[in-house]
């Protein structure tokens, strides 16, 4: 039997007291097992849903087998950080979550991919309809996915990392439960954000959220970049990496890898390849996500409009809950706006808006990264904040 005993002190504020907020402090292990024993019901309940999803679809479920076989050695050589936490949370015993499970939920985005192009049953579309806005010290977006494949993202958290090794190995993460990560922040000041993308390429490598996880852990906006354009990808996609110093936009593929760095400005990008033409000349995502010229333009029009002085967290969070952009099944949208949040890399703080939450300009779940490193971490596997016990 395994117990995992938290002290009181954490890094974190929750300026609403929200029960979003999951603390995981330690070294990776520890917070991999901190995660699983806090959420192991929630991360039940979804991996369940997504195997009823796939069940629908013909040889659905045995492709995500062979999907998790083949990239779990990848995950291990190319994304240590994620591999370490996987597996502290397998060891922690919870019944219903194990290696097996975190694995499939690791890859479960490409598999969705994959059978969305393929047009079987439930997943007749891609449904991403991510929207994006990056400018040196500030960046948010809205995530959007179909609510049905994600239990209406009533059980979506925010995992607040408070690790061993240096600023970078704290972080707020926004994500589904067991998912290793999805967009957020680290306390280096290093924000990513991620759109689907699609010119049709995919092959076995780093599966998305893992790369987001491991580019969360690095020190600087440089050195995420070369490890984003150093390991093998395993589909298409963009990403807005902000720091206070630049935004750089990647739109990424298995062989692509181009990067638009903005000193002075903005970017916004949806679900459509906007920087590389060849990718461009093979664009499937334009023809999957239909709103996605759409809502490029809106966002970028709300931006032009306002302008750049002045512009924070509030006024950016307004635009990104303004429709087309914000999607709750009002003024001709869909319902499909799980989340939309801002990082304000400069003062360290995340505010975000989660499904059912209301629309326009009204108070989100405000979490400020006040904290650096755990001080006495001088044993791996131990930390001041988090005990490992075995009876």
């Amino acid at each position: 039997m395994v117990r995992w005993a938290l002290l009181a002190m954490l890094p974190f504020v929750d300026g609403q007291g929200s029960g979003r907020l999951i603390s995981l402090e330690g070294v990776a292990k520890e917070r991999g097992a901190s995660m699983a024993l806090q959420l192991g019901s929630s991360i039940r309940r979804l991996f369940e849903a997504k195997v009823l999803a796939y069940s629908t679809i013909p040889d659905g479920l045995s492709r995500w087998d062979e999907m998790a076989i083949a990239m779990a050695p990848v995950i291990e050589q190319h994304a240590p950080v994620t591999w370490q936490e996987l597996e502290g949370a397998a060891a922690a015993f919870v019944p219903g979550v194990n290696r097996s499970v975190l694995l499939h939920l690791a890859v479960e985005y490409e598999l969705y991919v994959e059978t969305s192009r393929e047009k079987h049953g439930l997943m007749a579309a891609v449904n991403e309809k991510c929207t994006g806005f990056g400018s040196p010290g500030l960046s948010g977006q809205n995530n959007d996915e179909d609510p049905s494949l994600y239990l209406d993202a009533a059980e979506d958290v925010v995992l607040a990392v408070r690790g061993c090794e240096g600023l970078s190995d704290s972080a707020l993460i926004y994500t589904h439960p067991g998912w290793p990560a999805y967009m957020g922040m680290n306390g280096a000041g290093l924000a990513v954000l991620w759109q689907f993308i699609d010119n049709g390429e995919q092959r076995i490598g780093v599966p998305t959220n893992v790369l987001i996880r491991e580019m969360l852990t690095r020190p600087t906006l440089e050195s995420a970049l070369e490890y984003l354009q150093g390991v093998p990808r395993a589909i298409a996609n963009n990403f807005i990496l902000t720091d206070v110093h630049r935004t750089v936009n990647v739109e990424v593929s298995p062989s692509h890898f181009t990067a638009l760095t903005v000193n002075k400005g903005f970017v916004v990008h949806t679900n459509h390849i906007i920087f590389d033409q060849e990718m461009q000349d093979h664009d499937v995502g334009i023809i999957q996500s239909k709103t996605s010229v759409e809502r490029y333009h809106a966002l970028r029009n709300l931006v032009a409009a306002h302008g750049l002085a002045g512009m924070n967290r509030g006024i950016l969070a307004g635009m990104l809950r303004t429709h087309p952009i914000f999607r709750d099944g009002a003024e001709g949208t869909d319902n499909h706006t799980l989340a939309s949040m801002v990082f304000d890399v400069v003062n360290l703080t995340m505010e975000i808006w989660f499904k059912g939450d209301g629309v326009g300009g009204a108070s989100g779940h405000f979490f400020e990264l006040n904290g650096g490193p755990l001080n006495a971490c001088a044993e791996k596997g131990k930390s001041i904040a988090a005990n490992l016990l075995t009876m």
